[in-house]
């Protein structure tokens, strides 16, 4: 079902891509990430509500869902005023996310740019793998000089029936002299936590910076 949900929403205009989350058999989330054709605040707000108007009346029309507005989260996928940093640039890549035990717990994450890897280590705490995982990431990151990111916040909802572990984080992202930007990002993983949590990073700042995974 939520399959033919998210076909229903794609199908609005301006949106460019979407993803239902259930949390024991319960719809928790509708992310919708979407083309806003304008920059002002009070206009940006207008176009936000109506929607998520849309996407509510869209799922109660085809599918008799009776959806709380509040669960249906907008996501900017386009920022008209950005100029790429770097352009021509070779795509960042996934290396290496993993946590080495010898000598000591630790979370090993590499990333690589055209023939360059860098490489950030955190200690793993088993409690929380998700920051360690952010903060080893944000270590290999700052090397490349594409701006600089801190985690706004990160949460994790554990699988079920409907999709496997899910990773969401919001990264605020500055480049240079451009405004700072919040950035929200999504990874889904059946088994390997460390993994997800990166990519679900790099998710978030492709929004902005064209990154890839």
């Amino acid at each position: 079902m939520s399959v033919d949900a998210e076909k229903t929403i794609l199908a609005l205009p301006e949106v460019e891509a979407c993803r239902v989350i259930y949390q024991d058999g319960e719809l928790e989330q509708i992310y919708v990430s979407a083309n806003i054709p304008t920059q002002e605040p009070a206009a940006r707000l207008q176009y936000i509500k109506s929607l998520v108007r849309s996407v509510v009346g869209a799922l109660a029309l085809e599918h008799g869902w009776n959806v709380d507005y509040r669960k249906v989260k907008i996501v900017d996928s386009l920022e008209t005023d950005w100029e790429e940093p770097h352009v021509g640039e070779p795509r960042i890549r996934i290396i290496a996310a993993y946590v080495k035990y010898l000598p000591g717990p630790e979370v090993h994450v590499e990333l690589g740019l055209g023939s360059s890897t860098y490489t950030g280590l955190a200690p793993y705490d088993s409690a929380n793998p998700t920051e360690c995982a952010i903060e080893a990431f944000l270590q290999a990151f700052h090397q490349m000089e594409l701006g600089q990111v801190s985690l706004a916040f990160a949460h994790v909802i554990p699988s079920c029936f409907y999709h496997g572990t899910l990773v969401i984080t919001k990264l605020q992202h500055k480049y240079s002299e451009q405004p700072e930007t919040e950035l929200l990002g999504i990874a889904e993983s059946h088994q390997d936590l460390i993994l997800c949590t990166v990519r679900a990073c790099l998710d978030a700042l492709n929004r902005k910076i064209g990154l890839y995974s």
